[in-house]
């Protein structure tokens, strides 16, 4: 019996809500915490996923199995989390080419220069970088998204590299 969801939203079912909420709660935490490891980052995953939930059911979203639809709700968060991840990672390597320990950003200091320092450079090579490493497309592809030779799009490359460096050194001081 599919029950309309919205009606946790309305005053008349918010203690069908707060009851979901209590099931659920302390079993989404403990999925984002051991595939995570780290607290804050099980409290936030945990945070967006009743947000979702939230605005979803305003939206009058009819679900048949609460707990279940809030676990695939929690699926797409962590998947989204490790997209953002390893986004970051591949951006951290764009910044320090040469480290060979370069994780996540550990600062929003470091993200907003990385991405001020990406917005400096001239489109052409900013949009190969950000296909190359952020995108994570290859060397071919990014040539063909951006209708050069390999050859133009590994200069292309090799150029926006530098300037970011040169770039990034910069405006780090």
């Amino acid at each position: 019996m599919a029950a309309r969801a919205a009606d946790v939203a309305q005053p008349s079912s918010v203690d069908a809500f707060r009851a979901l909420y209590e099931e659920a709660l302390p079993k989404i935490y403990a999925y984002f915490y051991n595939r995570c490891g780290a607290v804050s980052t099980a409290e936030e995953l945990t945070q967006e996923t009743f947000s979702a939930a939230v605005t979803e059911l305003r939206k009058g979203k009819e679900i048949s199995d609460p707990p279940a639809w809030i676990r695939g709700i929690a699926r797409h968060k962590l998947i989204d989390h490790y997209r953002q991840r390893a986004r970051s990672e591949r951006m951290s390597r764009v910044a320090a080419p040469r480290s060979e320990d370069v994780g996540v950003w550990e600062t929003a200091e470091q993200r907003e220069l990385t991405l001020g320092t990406l917005a400096a450079l001239p489109a052409l090579q900013r949009a190969a970088l950000v296909l190359r490493y952020l995108d994570d497309l290859s060397v071919a592809e990014v040539a063909r998204a951006l209708g050069k030779s390999v050859h133009a799009t590994e200069s292309l490359l090799a150029r926006g590299k530098e300037n970011f460096r040169r770039v990034y050194a910069e405006v780090g001081r």
